[in-house]
């Protein structure tokens, strides 16, 4: 069994020798699967609020350090 870097050698190495469109496409589906992990199927949401509740109630961004 080849390993994932040899593979996307050789799909490059065939797309270089034929220029076939298939080879191409592999190519890239293969860069994108060891970019992202090959169990990575599912990409986690992430909030982009920056408005979160602290543990006692308060939001982050309006919390102001104390004087005194």
């Amino acid at each position: 069994m080849l390993s994932l870097q040899e593979r996307i050698n050789e799909a490059a190495n065939n797309y270089n020798k034929t220029k076939d469109d298939i080879y191409k496409n592999l190519w890239y589906k293969l860069i994108k699967e060891f970019a992202n992990g090959s169990d990575n199927t599912k990409r986690r949401t992430v909030s982009t609020n920056s408005n979160h509740k602290t543990d006692d109630g308060w939001n982050s961004v309006d919390k102001q350090p104390r004087l005194f």
